[in-house]
Formats: C-alpha cells, structure tokens, sequence
C-alpha cells in the first residue's frame, strides 16, 4: 500500500509516448489495486438513493414556500430523465398539491435526506481516501454536524440549479419572452441551457478533485482531468442512447428497465471520477511510481506474461532519461565512484554495462539494474569501484528521494532487505549483491 508522499524529484516534466503509457498502466493498476470498482458502486446506489429524497425536498419547498404552479413541477419533474417511466409524474405532483400541513411529512423527508446525504458522501470521500492514502481524522461532533449540513447543502443546491435551468428553459418558449428578447439571444441561451449539466458537472468535478486530494494537485491538472472525465461521460451517453432503443427496452423490463439503465449510468461516471482522480495522484508523483516500479522490475528471465510486459513497459524510463540533470552518459572505462568514496547516490543503469569490483568479488550490472544502494541505506563508505564496462547511460537518484520511495513502498524495502540479508551472508561483503540485474 502507499502512503502520502511528501518528497519528489525536482525535474520538469518531460513526456513521451512511453512516459504516458507508463502513467496509462500504473492508473490501471493501482485502480485496480485499490478496488475503485466497488467504491464507484457504492457512490452510485448511494448517489441514487439521495437525488430522490432531494428531489421531494424541492418539490415540497416549492408548493409550500413557493407556492409553485403545477406546470413549473411537471417540467421540473420532466427534466430528470430517469423519472420517465419509473413514476407517474402527474400522480406524483398531485401527491404533492395534496400533502396538507402536517410537519411528518417534511420531517420524513428532511431525515432520508440527511441519512442517504450521508451515505453517498461517504461512499465518495472514501473512495478519495483510499486513492490519496489519506485517513479521515476524529473530529469534534459539532464539527461532524458542520460536515454533514455541508453535504446536504451542496446536494440541495445541485438540485435547485436543476430547477433553475429548467425553468429557465420553460421561460424560453413562452409567447411573452419570444415577443421581447431577440431571436439569437434565445438561441445562444438554449444552446447554453442545453450544455449547462455538463459545465456544472465539470466544475463540481474539477473542485472535488482540487480540495477532496488533500496532496495540492496543480489547478490545470485537475481542470483538464475533469474536462475528459467529463467528455468522456457524455460522450458514453450518447453513444449508449443510440445503442440502446428505451422504448423496447421498457415494454419487456417497464420500471426495472430504466432501473438498470439509470444504475449503469451513475456507475460509469463514478468508474471515470475515481479514474481520473487516480490519474492525478499517479501524474503528481509519478517520479516517485516509477522509481519503485524500476526497482521492482523483473529479471529479464521472467517468464509470466504480466512480468515480460512490466519490464518491457518500464525498463526504458524516458521520464527520467530526459531530465539531463539526473542523467550521466559515461564512455567504456569511466569511473562512477571508487573504493572509499564518501557519495551515497543510488544508480539505476539504463544502457550499458556497469563493472562492479572490490577487493574479493568483480559482478557485473546490466541494463535495468540497480548499484550503489547498500552505502545509501547504511549510510557507510563505498566498498567497490563502479567503472562502465562499455558506453552506459545511468540515472543518479538522490539518497534522500531513493530513501523515501522505500518508506512508501513495503515491497521495495522488503527487496532491499534481502539484499542486507546476502550482503551480510556472502563470504565477502561487497556491494555486488545490490540487484537481481548485477551479476
């Protein structure tokens, strides 16, 4: 599991074609690891079970505060696509106009809002904290109360901004407004009003991923990932409304049909949130990913097919061998360090062949090895001299960055450990034993 990482590399960011790949496959792999599917289930039935007490509130604050017409519930009503052919939408308004008085009513609602609220923000919050690695901290009760009226005012006011561009559609198509306003006025406020779910649902997105991170992801990458999480959701609902014939659909399956089809909506945008909020946490500390995932690479005798295809994917870090600055290109003969050496760099060896030798034991690191890391991790003297053996490339970690990537990660300490382990059990001890890949 990882933790919070708090220390980076300082590069600039350089990527290629493999760099993305490389982000691509650590999104999937974490999303995977980290089980987002079933939290994206979770915050879609929590997600449905509390638009509907919300969508009663509304209605009931508009007949009782508003004193609302008939006509502005059927269009409010009409507008929430998933109501067609679950309710009766007239039934239901009249259900409404003939609620009396009595506070049961708006106290049974007012409750299921406050539990269902509840429920799907803390479907979403923990599906954020298990991304970020974040723990929710124990807070004060009237702190809790806070949070949780929060909740449901962010809930109430997605629902009242559907009723303003609802009503805001109806009023484009009275006589009156068509008689006052002119003609492309109307239009660009329809073509607005028609893409308004989107924009808002955009910025909501894009804000939840800015404060909901806690790991003060950049503003241009949390925008830009709420952008195609976005797209890409509207994009699936048209493709899946020309797919999908709902007219035939409802004549076999009539309620539990929109159900389902509903369902599968909300899940497919909560899998792209919770995809692209991966995404962000793997983009910011990428650095650090992929430092780990080349430490843990696999010998190139690996023979399963995920092993052959992380090494393939990851042995040629171009992140890392574009940052000129951590990149040391050395001719056949030259030295990295010698006997005695006070430096404790860690060096990852991305082309060539390394020549490792002390005074009892010469090994040789290839392509994809680590060296030099036993003196980072104890903080001691170089034991061998490290002299290229033909024209190599190397990427030099700082110890304090190679350091923390084994604080975050359990299965690259648990390597390295083995190799203190052969490092004190071997008849001489050198720094020969530092990787898989130095033989």
């Amino acid at each position: 599991m990882w933790f919070y990482l708090t220390i980076h590399m300082d590069m600039k960011r350089k990527f290629s074609f493999r760099t993305i790949a490389q982000e691509f496959f650590l999104t999937c792999t974490f999303f995977m690891q980290n089980d987002l599917i079933t939290y994206a289930y979770s915050c879609a039935f929590g997600f449905i079970f509390s638009l509907l007490p919300v969508v009663i509130m509304t209605a009931t604050v508009l007949v009782r505060v508003l004193h609302a017409s008939p006509s502005i519930l059927q269009k409010l009503f009409a507008y929430e696509r998933f109501l067609h052919g679950i309710v009766n939408i007239p039934s239901l308004v009249d259900s409404f106009l003939n609620v009396k008085g009595s506070i049961v009513f708006e106290l049974f609602i007012g409750l299921s809002l406050l539990w269902m609220a509840r429920r799907f923000f803390n479907s979403v919050v923990k599906g954020i904290h298990c991304i970020f690695h974040k723990s929710s901290p124990r807070r004060p009760f009237a702190w809790q109360l806070v949070i949780i009226a929060g909740e449901i005012l962010i809930v109430v006011f997605l629902a009242l901004l559907i009723f303003v561009f609802t009503t805001a559609g109806s009023l484009i198509d009275t006589d009156f407004i068509r008689r006052v306003v002119p003609r492309f006025v109307l239009d660009v406020a329809a073509e607005f009003l028609k893409y308004a779910p989107a924009l808002v649902m955009f910025a909501f997105v894009a804000v939840v991923f800015k404060v909901g991170a806690g790991t003060k992801p950049s503003g241009f990458l949390c925008i830009a990932s709420s952008f195609f999480c976005t797209f890409i959701f509207f994009a699936f609902l048209r493709i899946f409304s020309g797919l999908v014939d709902m007219a035939k659909y409802n004549l076999v399956y009539g309620i539990l049909g929109n159900s389902v089809v509903l369902l599968l909506e909300v899940f497919v945008f909560f899998v792209l949130f919770l995809f692209f909020a991966q995404m962000i946490f793997v983009h910011q500390f990428f650095d650090q990913l992929l430092l780990a995932e080349l430490y843990l690479l696999p010998g190139k005798d690996a023979k399963k097919f995920t092993q052959v295809v992380r090494r393939n994917m990851f042995i040629t870090p171009d992140y890392f061998v574009r940052n000129k600055s951590s990149l040391i290109a050395l001719p056949a003969g030259a030295v990295v360090f010698t006997i005695g050496d006070e430096t404790k760099d860690v060096y990852y060896l991305a082309e060539g062949t390394v020549r490792l030798s002390g005074t009892n034991h010469t090994s040789f690191c290839q392509r994809g090895g680590f060296f030099g890391e036993l003196s980072c991790v104890f903080d001691k003297p170089r034991e061998m001299t490290a002299c290229a053996q033909t024209d190599s490339k190397v990427i030099c970690i700082a110890p304090d960055t190679f350091v923390t990537m084994l604080n975050a990660n359990p299965e690259a300490s648990q390597k390295v450990l083995a190799q203190i382990s052969a490092f004190f059990s071997a008849p001489s001890q050198t720094e020969g034993f530092t990787s898989d890949s130095c033989q």
